[in-house]
């Protein structure tokens, strides 16, 4: 009677997790963005291994090159690599600029009217990607960067993305 109780209790909790682990996407690699403030980088995949890097970098890019269980090995922007849970992870997209003076167009192409020139190491929301041209939402605006000129997008990746 009491193992019937615990399993009533629990299946609706083991069906969550299993569609959650179904819905998530396995390719690898592939381009994400820090969620939380703060994060700890260790040296492997679990709380047993050190700290290596303390991030501070909510919403910068990161690339998840490996998996094991609940963690993800990722590589950021400037090349550090490290472990982090991925409760610490998000699917939503972000990008950083490469170029200095990368411009910003009002819409894709290299002859579309200019709206801004853009420093190097600046962040952003990636919105959609289609032909080598990436749209991404600065804090200071929006607008169409080639993807050569940022890290976290390949170009093509996000033609219908799904947040």
């Amino acid at each position: 009677m009491v193992l019937i109780f615990l399993i009533s209790c629990l299946m609706p909790y083991a069906l969550c997790l299993a569609s959650d682990e179904a819905t998530e996407d396995h390719q690898l690699p592939r381009f994400v963005s820090i969620r939380a403030k703060e994060i700890n980088l260790r040296t492997g995949p679990g709380e047993r291994y050190p700290i290596d890097w303390v991030i501070k970098a909510k919403g910068w890019p990161a690339q998840i090159t490996a998996e094991f269980d609940n963690w993800r090995r990722v590589k950021l922007w400037d090349g550090t690599v490290g472990w982090a849970h991925r409760v610490m992870i998000s699917k939503k997209r972000a990008v950083v600029t490469v170029q200095d003076g990368a411009i910003l167009r009002r819409a894709p192409g290299n002859d579309a009217p200019p709206r801004a020139k853009v420093a190097a190491n600046v962040h952003g929301e990636l919105k959609k990607c289609d032909h080598n041209w990436c749209e991404v939402n600065f804090d200071g605006g929006q607008g169409w960067l080639p993807a050569s000129a940022l890290w976290g997008a390949d170009g093509n990746d996000l033609k219908a993305q799904k947040n």
